[in-house]
């Protein structure tokens, strides 16, 4: 039993690291995604408004929650998309803040010590409008 109770934190923690971890790789996968979708409307709608290109990568990109949702991100600055269309090349690219799990510890009173703070992904697509 002692055994088991010097080893479980440090499995607690392992395992809330793993769990960060994969929230960030599929953040960063979705942002990868969203900005290749971005950039596929820009290529065949090239006069989309910026309002058009959000709302069509937030209706088909599902891992930033419902459209609603992935609005609200864009509201409140958790998502952002960057469109810049240059000599005939439309370039989108997306940042995202990655909600992973917090662990705050005050010690004596003294102010919180935060660890894994949230942390920002991005996705950047290029293609060419012919």
């Amino acid at each position: 039993m002692v055994e088991f109770a010097l080893m479980l934190p440090i499995f607690i923690l392992v395992f809330i690291g793993l769990f960060g971890i994969a929230i960030m790789l599929f953040s960063f996968v979705t942002a990868q995604n969203a900005a290749r979708e971005g950039a596929r409307y820009i290529i065949a709608n090239p006069a989309a408004t910026t309002n058009q290109i959000n709302t069509q990568i937030c209706a088909v990109t599902a891992g930033f929650g419902s459209p609603s949702a992935c609005a609200n991100k864009i509201t409140n600055g958790e998502l952002t998309v960057m469109v810049e269309i240059v000599a005939q090349r439309a370039t989108v690219t997306i940042r995202y803040r990655v909600p992973v799990p917090t662990l705050s510890i005050s010690f004596l009173g003294q102010p919180a010590f935060t660890f894994l703070a949230p942390i920002w992904v991005s996705g950047r697509s290029v293609m060419s409008i012919e």
